[in-house]
C-alpha cells in the first residue's frame, strides 16, 4: 500500500458573508485576496481550512479549489452540505450560535486572518491561547486591523503575531517544517 503524504492545514479565517449577517457589502479587494491566499496554499501543498460558508471562506475556498487542493470546513448546526460547494470535507459541529472555533482551530497548524467580526476574534483568541501561529493580513478592517498593531494578545506573551503585507508575504511566513 502506498503510503499518503501528510499536510498541514492552514485556518484561513475573516469576514463571513451574508448568511451571518444578513446583508452582503462585498469587499472585492477583501474577496480577492482571499481567493489569492487559497490559490498560493493549495498550490504548496497545504490543506486550507475555513468555516465552510460565504464570504472570506467562499472565497479562499474557491482559489484552494482552482488549483486542485483540499478544502476542509467546519460547520455549524446539525446538518450535513450547509457548505459552500468548494468544500471537500464538511466536519458537522452539532454547535448551534457558539460555532465551535476551538474545533477550526484545533484541526490547524497555523492561522491567517483578513477583516472579521466577532466570530473571528473568537477564532483569533482561540489560536492564541493554543499557541497556533497567526498571521493578520490588515488593510481590509474588521478585528484583523485593529490587532495589527499589538504584539501580543494579553500580558501572558503566549504567541506573537505576525503581520503580512499580503496573501504571498503571508504564505512566506508559515515556515512549517516538510511532513513525510
Amino acid at each position: 500500500m502506498k503510503e499518503t503524504k501528510r499536510k498541514y492545514q492552514i485556518a484561513v479565517i475573516g469576514s463571513a458573508g451574508p448568511e451571518e449577517y444578513g446583508f452582503d457589502k462585498p469587499d472585492s479587494k477583501m474577496y480577492k485576496a482571499a481567493e489569492t491566499l487559497g490559490r498560493l496554499l493549495a498550490s504548496r501543498g497545504y490543506v486550507v481550512v475555513n468555516g465552510g460558508k460565504g464570504g472570506i471562506m467562499l472565497a479562499v475556498s474557491r482559489g484552494a479549489k482552482s488549483q486542485k487542493g483540499i478544502v476542509a470546513a467546519e460547520t455549524s448546526g446539525l446538518d450535513r452540505f450547509t457548505s459552500n460547494k468548494y468544500v471537500d470535507v464538511e466536519i458537522v459541529t452539532g454547535d448551534v450560535g457558539f460555532r465551535g472555533p476551538s474545533q477550526l482551530i484545533g484541526m490547524s497548524d497555523a492561522v491567517i486572518s483578513l477583516g472579521g467580526g466577532a466570530g473571528t476574534l473568537q477564532e483569533i483568541c482561540v489560536a492564541y491561547r493554543m499557541q497556533k501561529p497567526i498571521m493578520l493580513i490588515p488593510g481590509f478592517g474588521g478585528w484583523t486591523d485593529k490587532l495589527k498593531d499589538l504584539e501580543y494578545l494579553d500580558e501572558r506573551r503566549l504567541i506573537k503575531f505576525q503581520i503580512a503585507g499580503s496573501p504571498e508575504q503571508a504564505v512566506k511566513m508559515l515556515n512549517l517544517k516538510e511532513r513525510k
